[in-house]
């Protein structure tokens, strides 16, 4: 049985950056988040510091990325949010490795039962090469709208 990418993944959630860095490129998505009440106004500051003790970069896929947990203490509303960079930023992994993410996936969770379903939906994802290539070359929600209504199996259960 597979679910379809367009089951968890809004165009309305999705944003282009041409930002250098990935401190920049969070700061940027945070005041998008912010201003569409996503999460509250502690986010860049809360991400930035978790970085230094969990590290989101993500390197053993298909195309490196970054997968931010953000803490449910903050987030305001359910869901994920892309961010595509259309620069690759440097960003540290779990294993003290350093990779250039092409985009950063934004996990943000009211609940712990919530956050726990959407870990799975990025985990199978993750394992998803084909898919994963797809969505991280999303430049625009037209691309991404075009992904959906083409029914673009993301992963499998």
């Amino acid at each position: 049985m597979y679910r379809r990418l367009s089951e968890w993944m809004d165009a309305s959630r999705m944003w282009v950056t041409e930002q250098a860095t990935f401190e920049r490129a969070v700061m940027a998505v945070g005041l998008e988040l912010e201003r569409k009440e996503i999460v509250d106004s502690s986010f860049i500051r809360v991400i930035l510091d978790q970085e230094t003790i969990i590290p989101s970069g993500v390197s053993d896929v298909a195309v490196p990325v970054a997968v931010i947990d953000v803490p449910v203490s903050i987030s305001k509303r359910d869901g994920i949010s892309l961010l595509h960079l259309l620069h690759p930023c440097e960003v540290k992994t779990i294993t003290g490795e350093m990779i250039h993410a092409k985009a950063i996936l934004l996990i943000t969770a009211t609940t712990e039962p919530k956050k726990q379903a959407y870990h799975k939906l990025i985990d199978d994802l993750l394992m998803d090469d084909e898919s994963l290539q797809a969505l991280v070359h999303v430049q625009s929600r037209t691309g991404l709208y075009h992904l959906q209504t083409n029914f673009l199996e993301a992963f499998s259960y």
